[in-house]
């Protein structure tokens, strides 16, 4: 029962979050509450009554008959909250207050004590899921537009089109986050699913840097319109196409490798080494501000 109640909790609170990092969190502090209690065992102190256990969520240390043990609420419940133990000739005794009491806010209230506020977030789902079938539609339309009429066929009109491309693959992320990670019906599947979560950040992170380096290469198609009376569109469109796509691949790449060698853990979403992470902020920064640069200028 105490441990439905931990996965009710962790079910809600992961769904909300929709990211791995609690469930990343909780493996390193099992491992490292684990490995504690083994140094411990090993040790020639006196032997507790109350042997060290994890429970799913909190490290509790040995104790000796009649000691109280407390241990704050997990971090990502930004509860204030702290839960105890006693430590009888029969062990240890439940946690009390209960974890669901101690450590959910006035934010999240378990099970049906607040109705309106679990309905809150499928309301949100349905309308970004509404908003982004919306656009994938319309930008869907404008592609089939600019390509089935032979007058719109020019370089302008395919640097277009790549971006509404990349904004469409964008939104098809959306869809397969929520449909093969997020379902409402399951646990949240960091663990059921490593590879596909991790291919799944991958494929988010580069639509959102390939949004980025397409509306560079339309600003700068639109400047070299401005200031060169003549060059070359079908040669400049090969250099465009490479840059929209071919650097956001290149920056994605190096992104993965060093996930994959230094940070390897869950679905890629925790940010251990901030260096890592600057892989991706840093050409995002630069595309805006590239692109910031040629609009001021024109």
């Amino acid at each position: 029962m105490h441990i439905g109640i931990i996965g009710i909790l962790l079910g809600m609170y992961l769904k909300v979050q929709a990211d791995c990092e609690p469930y990343i969190i909780l493996i390193r502090e099992e491992e490292r509450c684990l490995h504690e209690l083994r140094l411990h065992n090993v040790s020639k102190t006196p032997q507790p009554d109350c042997k060290g256990m994890w429970d799913h969520l909190n490290c509790w240390s040995p104790a000796f008959v009649g000691e109280t043990a407390s241990q704050n609420c997990p971090n990502f419940f930004k509860s204030e909250g702290k839960v105890d133990r006693n430590c009888t000739d029969t062990g240890w005794t439940d946690p009390f207050p209960p974890y669901e009491h101690a450590c959910f806010n006035e934010t999240f209230h378990l099970l049906g004590e607040s109705h309106d506020s679990h309905m809150y977030f499928p309301y949100v789902k349905t309308m970004y899921t509404a908003g982004y079938a919306l656009s994938l539609i319309s930008l869907t339309i404008a592609i089939t537009i600019l390509c089935l009429f032979r007058k719109l066929h020019c370089t302008r009109n395919y640097i277009h089109i790549q971006l509404f491309v990349s904004f469409i693959l964008r939104a098809t992320f959306i869809f397969i986050k929520d449909s093969v990670l997020f379902t409402d019906e399951d646990f949240y599947h960091c663990d059921d699913y490593p590879a596909v979560c991790k291919l799944v950040v991958m494929f988010s992170n580069y639509c959102i840097m390939a949004n980025y380096s397409w509306l560079l290469v339309e600003g700068h198609y639109l400047h070299t319109l401005v200031s060169l009376s003549f060059f070359s569109k079908k040669k400049h469109l090969w250099w465009y196409i490479i840059l929209g796509w071919g650097l956001p691949m290149i920056v994605i790449v190096s992104w993965g490798l060093a996930k994959y060698f230094y940070e390897d853990e869950g679905c890629w979403e925790t940010r251990v080494h901030d260096w890592v992470w600057w892989i991706l902020r840093l050409p995002v920064l630069l595309f805006i501000i590239v692109s910031a640069s040629i609009a001021v200028d024109n």
